[in-house]
């Protein structure tokens, strides 16, 4: 495990190696809106005397102070603490299977539900303070649920799962790239919105110009300083099919962005849909949709 880390203060102690300055691990906070997931931190130094079982620990994406820029230091019991679990290659999931997703920064605790045609899998989570409690994540969101104890973790860490590369290289963006930005406003039907990068602000944040949302007064194209991890690359051009059919999943434009939706119902001159966008699914079943809204067959993919 990595020494290296910007407040690598104190000095070795007796323990595990992740429980030296300097290493990265994972934090579950107990604090309400944290609980069930897990969080990855840097060993600041064990609180003294030497035989305290609390660490001083620094978040790598939690509580940024948005002025500063900086993150607080905060002390968290061993027994909220394990090591960082290693990266891992995409795997195929089964119905049933206990996972982890990568959301809002952190890894939730869940189970598998089903997989959705496109590859994607229909995730619950276990935590009961987590909204909306079905979510659809990638199989590069999700990995294996383990438990660290005693040491190891189980279930074990298999020298095949390992991924090629420990560092997943970020998405670099640079001026005038043509992007998608996420709308986080929306809860969990969340938008896309088509713009452009103005120029990288640093601390992996770019100024965006939107293509589609323009400012109160009408004047000219809203910017905003987003962060990278809201950011996407353009997606390709592809072929519209000929047409929609009933329960297909598509993404409808509206509102000058992109949402997730399904086809409820395929209009006389099938080229119009009507389409839901839908707060969240069980099962494959949509439940508590918003308003249908007509969509034409370009304006679908």
């Amino acid at each position: 495990m990595s020494q290296k880390g910007k407040c690598s203060i104190g000095v070795n102690i007796e323990g595990p190696p992740h429980l030296q300055p300097g290493s990265t691990v994972e934090i579950k906070p107990p604090e309400f809106g944290y609980q069930g997931a897990w969080y990855t931190a840097s060993i600041i130094q064990r609180k003294t005397p030497i035989s305290s079982k609390r660490f001083m620990v620094q978040f790598t994406h939690l509580f940024q102070d948005e002025k500063t820029g900086k993150r607080p230091v905060r002390m968290f019991s061993v027994s909220h603490i394990r090591p960082q679990l290693p990266p891992l290659r995409p795997r195929k999931f089964k119905q049933g299977e206990d996972a982890d997703a990568y959301h809002k920064n952190g890894w939730w605790e869940g189970v598998i539900l089903q997989e959705w045609n496109n590859g994607n899998y229909l995730f619950m989570f276990h935590s009961d303070n987590q909204w909306p409690k079905y979510v659809e994540f990638g199989v590069n969101q999700l990995r294996l649920h383990r438990t660290w104890f005693n040491g190891y973790w189980v279930p074990p860490v298999q020298e095949s799962e390992l991924a090629v590369e420990e560092v997943q290289r970020e998405q670099e963006y640079n001026e005038g790239d043509l992007v998608e930005v996420r709308n986080d406003e929306d809860g969990s039907n969340r938008s896309w919105f088509a713009a452009v990068i103005v120029k990288p602000v640093g601390n992996k944040r770019h100024l965006i110009q939107y293509m589609t949302l323009e400012t109160e007064d009408n004047t000219d194209f809203l910017e905003k300083e987003v962060d990278t991890s809201h950011i996407r690359p353009r997606p390709p051009d592809i072929v519209v099919p000929d047409q929609f059919v009933m329960l297909d999943q598509v993404d409808a434009f509206y509102k000058g962005g992109w949402w997730k939706g399904v086809i409820i119902k395929v209009l006389s001159d099938d080229s119009k849909y009507h389409v839901y966008l839908a707060t969240h699914c069980i099962d494959g079943k949509w439940t508590k949709p918003s308003p249908g809204v007509c969509i034409s067959k370009p304006f679908s993919r």
